[in-house]
């Protein structure tokens, strides 16, 4: 959510959003399916998120496939609230081998 945000903050128009999650994307792009959830509150504000005046196109991929995005959001779990946020084009050390990883996976 706080990527969705981010990219929208920072005015993208077209986004493309990966998950491994496929219970995650169909809980957040079915109406009727989120309003028992426990996590109801984030899934309306993802939704909110997503169907705002821009184009979001929202995908299924395996988690190997986005090992950096993970890699990213675990170091992301454990981060001290002030911790900077990465919005340079510069890939962190820890995950440069992931990306390129990545790249190849995207190109087959």
């Amino acid at each position: 959510m706080l990527g969705l945000a981010m990219a929208q903050k920072l005015g993208f128009q077209q986004v493309l959003l990966y998950s491994d999650s496929l219970d995650a994307i169909n809980i957040i792009m079915r109406d009727c399916c989120y309003n028992d959830h426990p996590l109801r509150d984030i899934i309306g504000d993802i939704r909110d998120l997503l169907f705002r005046d821009w184009n979001v196109k929202l995908y299924y991929t395996p988690r190997d496939n986005i090992a950096c995005a993970d890699y990213l959001a675990r170091e992301g779990h454990v981060a001290p609230p002030d911790a900077d946020v990465i919005t340079i084009p510069t890939i962190p050390t820890g995950c440069l081998h992931m990306v390129l990883k990545d790249q190849l996976a995207c190109r087959s």
